[in-house]
């Protein structure tokens, strides 16, 4: 019998669940890279029994289920997973021309949208060993523009609200787990090459403020804090019944060369080390050589209004650089002519990803 378990056999499968608290097949096999935790936090009783070493049975306590997940080239139709994970709000895509789709996500800040939670499926060549786990969101995503200007690259950081597994007597997996799906194997990638920055005071006039010769590397930086909720309604299980999003941060971190638009009187860090906080709009915008449909390039474009925190000091090769952080924050005069809407972010991706092989629409 040949030896099971290959690492190189891992696959991970997702499905975005029309229903929180119901697992559903997953959709597409995504090509990451990493394993999942499973705590299922079994802790011993405090207690004196005239032993010195452990006697009354450990109880079964919250359990921790996550995923730190990376990908060492992003296509632009894995984007939706990142956005849908992390941002929620039902977003179904338009169709721009012919298989061309636009996924528009515009979060809300005053409001609260729904979440998207995704049942995720992971294991290897030994199919009595899989993790079916539920109601998945992003606690955190980081999208890193290298330098050199190669394959943006993405780390996230998943939460589950339940698990079960195809080994397991107590919680079983769904039949059907794992499902017989492939990652694409020539996908259209997001390159560092084909990413266009803007900066302004002014969100209506970003398109006339590009930034040229200056941004080295770059990274855009999802995160927030997240309440489980779980109620006796006698359900006789540990599984997460509702989440609640107690902070969000967008950050933005430039490394920028030293140019007048980046260092000096009128500069972003000049903007930076003002007495008063001042508002700034940014724009990261990604267009392909590769068409999703005939005219119709793949794209992903972000546009926010950012102020900025820190500076520091860099060095790219034999030349000195700044990294300038910025935050997003809530502007209820909204981003532009061209958004129409009060907000904190607006992103948009233009790909070939279709509704069903995200999963259906959330929850």
């Amino acid at each position: 019998m040949p030896v099971q378990g290959l690492v190189r056999l891992r696959r991970h499968l997702f499905g975005r669940q029309a229903v929180f608290g119901t697992k559903v097949p997953a959709t597409r096999a995504y090509p990451f890279k990493g394993v999942p935790s499973v705590e299922l936090n079994w802790t011993d009783p405090d207690v004196d029994t005239g032993s010195l070493d452990p006697t009354v049975a450990p109880h079964r306590d919250i359990p921790t289920l996550s995923a730190d997940l990376t990908d060492d080239q992003l296509a632009y139709n894995n984007i939706p997973l990142r956005l849908s994970g992390f941002f929620g709000g039902d977003v179904e895509p338009t169709v721009v021309s012919g298989d061309a789709l636009e996924w528009l996500y515009q979060p809300a800040s005053v409001t609260v949208d729904p979440m998207d939670a995704f049942t995720y499926n992971f294991g290897d060549d030994v199919l009595t060993d899989w993790y079916q786990f539920g109601d998945g969101i992003l606690e955190s995503v980081e999208f890193t523009i290298p330098e050199g200007l190669g394959p943006v690259t993405v780390s996230d950081t998943w939460r589950f609200g339940s698990v079960a597994s195809t080994g397991s007597t107590d919680m079983p997996a769904d039949p059907g787990v794992p499902e017989d799906l492939a990652v694409d194997t020539n996908p259209t990638l997001v390159y560092g090459k084909d990413l266009s920055i803007y900066i302004s005071s002014d969100p209506d006039t970003l398109a006339m403020n590009q930034i040229l010769d200056a941004l080295h590397m770059g990274v855009i930086r999802f995160t927030r804090e997240i309440d489980e909720k779980r109620y006796a309604n006698g359900t006789q299980s540990f599984d997460v019944q509702a989440y609640a999003t107690a902070t969000r941060s967008i950050e933005f971190e430039f490394t920028f060369a030293k140019t007048d638009d980046t260092v000096g009187s009128g500069s972003e860090s000049d903007a930076w080390m003002s007495d008063q906080a001042v508002d700034r709009y940014v724009r990261f915008s990604f267009a392909s050589l590769v068409d999703a449909d005939t005219g119709e390039p793949y794209s992903w474009v972000t546009t926010a209004p950012c102020r900025y925190y820190t500076r520091t000091e860099g060095e790219v090769g034999g030349n000195t650089v700044i990294v300038l952080t910025g935050h997003a924050f809530y502007d209820p005069n909204g981003l532009g002519s061209g958004s129409g809407a009060a907000g904190v972010l607006e992103s948009t991706v233009v790909c070939t990803l279709t509704d069903a092989e995200l999963g259906e629409m959330g929850s």
